[in-house]
């Protein structure tokens, strides 16, 4: 499966390349990051616990070859500006909003067939965090915002580096559909970012309001877990 979700990457990644009027490290950079992705997952499927590799994470695993076409993007970041190609502006929202999308079928699709694992929870999660990332360094590096627009794709790895140093401090945390929110309106502020419809200062404005809210996300689970709140039904971040 990994393979054939390749092969698609590898025959769609020229015909954006062409919209973005880019090279052939364009291709190479989304196949590269794909095969990166890949590979991690195939490392951590030891602990997925079923027999099949199931529907849910088919539909990752092509997220996945989405956001490596969304990293290529960023060497041809200079289009995203207001004066530059807004066919391609539109062809990277437009694989954005697939990839928002299909995360929430890969969830029903586990639900509905019972195949739910910390593998596949694990997986999405990380996906959804590189993706969440690229764009934040799409927004700064085609001049949209400025640098502090990095953190909102950076506040996750953050967050995990805090745990990793403090590896006594609990990970668990209750459903919070506040939480929840406060993610759909990241990923939607970074996907009107880089379109031709927001431009500086407003696009500024909209990252700065979006970095306020998961700021205060990530702070108000920090405090929980630093005081050891106790959680009846844990998730991780």
């Amino acid at each position: 499966m990994f393979s054939l979700i390749g092969l698609v990457l590898a025959a769609a990644a020229p015909f954006v390349m062409e919209i973005a009027g880019s090279d052939w490290r364009f291709v190479m950079i989304s196949i590269t990051v794909y095969l990166a992705i890949v590979g991690l997952a195939a490392a951590g499927l030891r602990n997925h616990p079923h027999g099949r590799f199931g529907a849910a994470n088919v539909i990752t695993v092509f997220r996945a070859a989405l956001t490596a076409i969304v990293a290529a993007s960023l060497i041809e970041a200079g289009q995203l500006r207001y004066e530059g190609d807004t066919a391609f502006s539109w062809a990277v929202a437009g694989l954005v909003v697939l990839a928002l999308l299909l995360d929430g079928v890969d969830g029903y699709a586990a639900r509905r067939n019972g195949t739910q694992s910390s593998f596949g929870e694990r997986f999405d999660m990380e996906v959804d965090a590189l993706l969440i990332l690229l764009l934040s360094l799409l927004a700064f590096v085609s001049g949209k915002a400025g640098a502090f627009v990095i953190l909102l794709g950076a506040m996750r790895y953050a967050y995990l580096a805090i745990h990793a140093l403090l590896p006594r401090l609990p990970s668990d945390l209750s459903p919070s559909l506040v939480r929840k929110a406060v993610c759909v309106i990241q990923v939607s502020a970074l996907c009107l970012i880089v379109t031709p419809l927001v431009n500086p200062p407003t696009s500024s404005v909209i990252a700065l309001g979006a970095l306020i809210l998961l700021g205060a996300s990530f702070g108000r689970d920090l405090v929980v877990q630093f005081s050891g709140y106790p959680s009846r039904k844990g998730i991780k971040r």
